[in-house]
């Protein structure tokens, strides 16, 4: 599998904000968002980043997160990227399976929803479905696949919207006044701010004028280290 970092740092964002994380980033992206700038190139570039990017097996891995868990005691493990589920699906999945063996280990992904999952994956991990609105760039609204995997979400598992302007944040409220109908009531909404595109207090704003029960995703790491910082 592709692997672009393996560290241990606190999550930022998502329904377990401020958790101790190691954080498995698979490298390379089946999608580009050209409009904002995403925040982890060197998770989705080949052409600037393969050279930095390692290819491990499972087993591999599986040792990296271990030696991150008895340095720093972390026992959540967020999958990321670029998109976790272009990897090998077998060998991804070997490799939760090997985590699930460990006791006290919680597993997360957050992942756009363009690729179809895994049916074992669902039902081991914590999802974080970052849905992509027309501000990055990226259709994905009408994708089958896209909502075959939306259905698939329970109460366990989150939606993020990630928003530039008031016109994504008007998509996001016709979004999610019709997913409602058709998902776990139990599943997370969240919303954030592209960074340096719109201010979190006119997203907070939308949200109280418009009576939405969203979560506000602010990327607390990006308030706590340089927005541009990496692990080295």
């Amino acid at each position: 599998m592709r692997i672009s970092e393996v560290y241990t740092s606190t999550q930022g964002e998502g329904p377990r904000v401020g958790i101790p994380t190691i954080f498995v980033r698979f490298a390379g992206c089946n999608l580009r968002c050209p409009g904002w700038a995403c925040d982890t190139q060197h998770a989705i570039d080949p052409k600037l980043y393969r050279k930095e990017w390692l290819e491990l097996g499972a087993e591999q891995i599986f040792e990296r997160i271990m030696g991150e868990r008895e340095r720093s005691g972390a026992r959540n493990i967020c999958f990321t990227g670029g998109e976790p589920f272009l990897q090998e699906h077998d060998r991804l999945l070997s490799l939760i399976t090997m985590i699930r063996l460990e006791r006290n280990l919680e597993m997360e992904v957050f992942t756009n929803g363009t690729i179809s999952w895994p049916r074992n994956a669902v039902h081991r991990l914590n999802f974080v479905m970052d849905w992509k609105l027309d501000g990055s760039g990226e259709e994905v609204t009408d994708s089958d696949i896209v909502w075959q995997n939306m259905l698939q979400l329970r109460p366990k598992d989150a939606i993020k919207f990630t928003v530039a302007d008031k016109n994504d944040l008007a998509q996001a409220t016709t979004l999610y006044n019709k997913l409602r109908y058709q998902i776990d009531l139990g599943v997370q909404f969240f919303v954030g701010p592209v960074w340096g595109k719109i201010e979190p207090a006119e997203v907070v704003e939308w949200i109280l004028n418009n009576q939405l029960p969203w979560r506000l995703n602010l990327q607390v790491h990006k308030y706590i280290w340089d927005p541009e910082a990496r692990e080295t």
